[in-house]
C-alpha cells in the first residue's frame, strides 16, 4: 500500500510540530535555570546582604571563584553605600538567536538610597550547567545603564569619566577671566 501525499503532509507536519517542542522545552528549562540563578544571587544579597550573594555562588559553584574577589569588593562597596536591597526587578533579559548557551539580564535592586543598575551574563558550559559570567554594578548612571544597550553605555561612561570634574571647570573658568 501506497502512502497517500495527504498522509505524508500529515506525518511532516507533525515531526515538524514535535521538533519544534523539543526545542521550546529545552528553552524554557534553559530559561527556568537562567531565572534559579539570579533569584538565588538576588534573594542572597536581599537576605544577607554581599556575604548572602557570596555564600549562594560559592555553594552552588556558579560563578567563577578565581572572580569572587573582584565581585566581593563592587558588592560591599554596593552594600556600604546603600545598604541592602528591599527588592529587585528584571528590568530587560537578552537571549541572542542561534547562541544558545548565552543569556544576560539587566535588574534593579531597590535601596533605602536609591536604585543600583545590574547586568548579568549568563552562560551555559558544555556539560549543560548554567552558570553567572559576569555581574556588572552601576551606581551613578542607573537609567541610562538600564535604558541604553551595552556598548552605548560602556562608550557614553567612557566620556563621562573623561569630562572635567566640576572643580576642574570653575579652576578653568577662573584661569580664563
Amino acid at each position: 500500500m501506497k502512502p497517500s501525499l495527504a498522509l505524508m503532509a500529515r506525518l511532516a507536519a507533525a515531526a515538524l510540530l514535535a521538533a519544534l517542542s523539543a526545542g521550546a522545552q529545552v528553552s524554557e528549562a534553559d530559561a527556568e535555570a537562567v531565572r534559579t540563578l539570579h533569584t538565588g544571587f538576588f534573594e542572597g544579597l536581599r537576605q544577607g546582604g554581599a556575604d548572602g550573594a557570596l555564600a549562594h555562588l560559592r555553594q552552588t559553584g556558579t560563578f567563577d571563584a578565581r572572580a569572587l574577589p573582584a565581585l566581593e569588593r563592587r558588592l560591599r562597596a554596593v552594600e556600604a553605600d546603600f545598604g541592602r536591597p528591599d527588592g529587585y526587578a528584571l528590568v530587560n533579559e537578552t537571549e541572542i538567536p542561534h547562541a544558545l548557551r548565552f543569556r544576560s539580564g539587566v535588574f534593579l535592586t531597590y535601596h533605602e538610597q536609591g536604585p543600583v543598575a545590574w547586568r548579568l551574563r549568563f552562560y551555559r558550559r558544555v556539560t549543560g550547567v548554567w552558570v553567572i559570567s559576569t555581574v556588572q554594578v552601576e551606581t551613578e548612571f542607573v537609567e541610562d545603564f538600564v535604558r541604553l544597550g551595552e556598548v552605548e553605555f560602556s562608550a557614553y561612561r567612557a566620556i563621562l569619566d573623561r569630562l572635567p570634574s566640576k572643580s576642574e571647570w570653575e579652576r578653568f573658568l577662573k584661569d580664563k577671566r
